[in-house]
């Protein structure tokens, strides 16, 4: 004789494994988000960086050209 498993033991174990998938995705998601903060700040300070780069060749340029 087998031991087969009845609906409810399915059940027990489908609704253990639900709660297990839900932790997972809330902590994956939590990390995604951090991920996409961090890298928006990265950008950030990347363009800002270029940016004052920039500012300060012109500056230099003008100040050559100019003067």
């Amino acid at each position: 004789m087998t031991n087969r498993k009845t609906a409810h033991d399915v059940d027990s174990s489908l609704k253990i494994h639900e709660a297990k998938c839900e932790e997972r995705w809330k902590t994956i998601f939590s990390e995604t988000a951090e991920m996409n903060d961090l890298n928006a700040t990265i950008k950030m300070a990347a363009f800002g960086g270029f940016g004052f780069m920039a500012t300060l060749l012109v500056a230099i340029l003008t100040g050559v050209l100019g003067g």
